[in-house]
């Protein structure tokens, strides 16, 4: 809040989005890659493996909620999936797609989840 006004997320843009991506991944380097689900698996104890994955879950929530804004029902439905409590169930569902494509984006595979959950 500034000047006791709530800010307002509806002024950005899928543009400035896409922007903010671009510029990161530059930040990063060439040596940046996406994580694989084997590397989630087998490379991350499981409360770091976790923390990321909440990371993924934030920026295809704030992507969808970019996409549909105003309304807020596919967001809301992401986040009530997945910090559902207890949060084992969910988090155990994912490790089991991530055993059966270990090669695959860590991140796409929570994008097919998400997708199936709360549609697109």
């Amino acid at each position: 809040m500034r000047n006791g006004n709530p800010a307002k997320l509806t002024s950005y843009s899928p543009f400035s989005a896409m922007i903010l991506a671009v510029v990161t991944l530059l930040a990063l380097g060439k040596g940046a890659a996406a994580l694989t689900a084997d590397d989630v698996l087998n490379k991350m104890p499981r409360e770091r493996g976790t923390s990321y994955l909440d990371g993924i879950v934030e920026g295809l929530a704030t992507a969808r909620w970019i996409k549909d804004k105003p309304d807020g029902t596919g967001v809301n439905c992401i986040y009530d999936w997945y910090f559902q409590q207890p949060k084992n169930p969910v988090v155990d569902r994912i490790y089991a797609l991530f055993g059966k494509y270990p090669d695959q984006q860590a991140g796409a595979l929570m994008f097919v989840l998400l997708k199936e959950e709360c549609g697109e």
